[in-house]
């Protein structure tokens, strides 16, 4: 680094400290509008695993068209091959759109029309593609098709917001509510995916159960179409694309205050050291952005890996099998993933990114780690062959206070979860980027994301070799690759203007840590007596 740049840092980190922030209640009411499009997500994934068990649904899409009634009512392992099939594919197409939305159609969106239009598609992509998937009669193969593109548009309109509420959230948010602010989008999701839980339970013996369920959540794109036309553009796009006289306009509305200048110099700054915006082939050329760009894309994967989607869609066949409370389980967990999201948003700003990323996945390792052994040392799996058509299936025998024991410790992974690696993954990629790659580079930590859980959907063809201790062992030790990676290569950004998060990375060295000066003080010791 030149003395040049060192002396501009400096000047910068001064002038950055006269910043007025104003009052923050608009940006809160901001940010907390633009996570309703947060709410697609949770609550499209806790919906799906419970309508497709509902007598509705397989009324639609099995019986007269896989099989009579009384085969599609059979257990998952003894259900028609085709109908097993598409549903993996109502799954599946689902994440591939999710991926499509979040690595394609998000950047050159929020790139070439700002942070407001991005959001403003994934809504309509949502409706559109939920529309699609509710509305058609069932009972046709041809029907079915039209179901699964409609998943697929679907899952695009939720790759669209997961990749834009967090992005619109870092660029207006004060500072000192950065991390908050980014991560309402985690507190919609958790709150959409426990409604989506209740109401579920409320529908399930309707006649159009599964489309009602949902249908509900239409209410939430419609408002965010018709609500983003009300909320400004962030300051910082508007002064890359549209100059500084409009980018103070709209943070004058945002800040609620007439002197921005502090901060609009700042902005100017950030944009002027960044230079003119890199494409794809750039970015992949530079060693310093490319390793940024693998930190978050690895950071997203780790957050699927260890195992909180799994623990949702198969939640209830678990605990059906363990305590004999498949649903109650279920919605106990999305209980505790909900409570626990509120007093993370607090903590983000107070405790730090990193050091809830590490202490809590120490929490989410214990949840597993515990739960596994509970499993291998206090159940028993009784194998035998349905009706005499070959059908392996298995009977999970335990003791109701070992599956409330299991229980509690997948709630403990949950509720830890739930305060860091849940929110913070979206909170820490939403701000380590600059303002020239921001969008490019979340396109692919967003794709990342939907990538991994894509393969994570066919977790469940784990439990038959490994068990279902075995599935919880390897999340375990997923999570502890997890928070090494966190020690290692992530900085805290905590209370950091986005236009120093460069320093930041710069700055930041393993070998000064704490931990890892007395390992390397002991080996040393080590050496010493060696050669005594």
């Amino acid at each position: 680094m030149s003395i040049e740049t060192i002396t501009r840092s400096v000047y910068q980190s001064e002038s950055n400290k006269n910043i007025q922030y104003g009052k923050a209640s608009f940006a809160v009411f901001l940010a907390g509008f633009a996570s309703l499009a947060g709410w697609f997500l949770g609550y499209d994934q806790g919906v799906t695993g419970g309508v497709v068990v509902m007598s509705s649904f397989k009324n639609d899409f099995c019986v007269g068209v896989f099989g009579n009634e009384s085969v599609c009512e059979q257990p998952i392992d003894a259900l028609p091959a085709d109908y097993r099939r598409f549903v993996l594919l109502f799954n599946l197409m689902y994440n591939a759109g999710c991926f499509l939305g979040g690595l394609f159609i998000s950047t050159y969106v929020a790139e070439t029309f700002g942070r407001r239009a991005i959001i403003f598609t994934s809504a309509v992509l949502f409706l559109v593609g939920t529309s699609i998937v509710i509305f058609p009669p069932g009972g046709s193969k041809k029907i079915m098709i039209l179901v699964l593109f409609g998943r697929i548009i679907e899952g695009m309109g939720v790759g669209c917001a997961s990749f834009s509420c967090p992005l619109y959230a870092s660029e207006i948010a004060p500072t000192h509510l950065r991390g908050m602010l980014s991560g309402f989008m985690q507190m919609t999701i958790v709150v959409g995916l426990f409604t989506a839980n209740v109401v579920n339970v409320f529908f399930q013996g309707h006649k159009w159960g599964w489309r009602l369920s949902n249908g509900v959540i239409l209410i939430s794109p419609i408002m965010v179409i018709i609500g983003i036309f009300f909320c400004p553009e962030t300051p910082r796009w508007l002064y890359k694309r549209k100059g500084r006289q409009i980018a103070e306009d709209s943070l004058k509305r945002i800040r609620k205050i007439d002197n921005v200048t502090a901060e609009l110099n700042a902005i100017a700054d950030g944009i002027r050291d960044e230079g003119n915006e890199l494409s794809i082939r750039d970015l992949l050329k530079s060693k310093k952005l490319l390793k940024r760009l693998a930190i978050g894309m690895s950071m997203h994967s780790l957050q699927q890996l260890t195992g909180i989607n799994p623990v949702f869609t198969y939640g209830g066949i678990i605990f059906e099998s363990v305590l004999g409370t498949g649903i109650i389980s279920l919605l106990i967990l999305s209980c505790v993933l909900m409570l626990s999201t509120f007093p993370g948003l607090f903590l983000f700003d107070r405790l730090g990114r990193r050091n809830l990323l590490l202490f809590c996945g120490l929490g989410m390792i214990i949840g597993h780690f515990v739960s596994a052994t509970i499993f291998a040392t206090s159940c028993t799996v009784i194998h035998h062959v349905m009706n005499e058509t070959m059908v392996n299936q298995e009977i999970i025998e335990c003791t109701k206070t070992s599956g409330i024991l299991m229980l509690t410790f997948t709630a403990i992974f949950v509720g830890c979860f739930a305060i860091s690696w849940g929110p913070v993954c979206w909170i820490y990629t939403a701000e380590i980027y600059p303002l020239h790659i921001r969008a490019r580079a979340l396109s692919f930590v967003t794709g990342s994301n939907w990538f991994t859980a894509t393969v994570m959907a066919y977790m469940l063809e784990l439990f038959a070799p490994l068990g279902i201790h075995g599935v919880f062992y390897l999340f375990g030790f997923l999570c502890c690759l997890a928070v090494v990676f966190v020690y290692v290569f992530c900085p805290e950004t905590k209370g950091v203007l986005l236009e120093d998060i460069d320093d930041v990375f710069d700055n930041f060295q393993l070998k000064n840590s704490t931990a890892i000066k007395k390992t390397r003080k002991l080996f040393r010791r080590n050496i010493i007596r060696t050669y005594i």
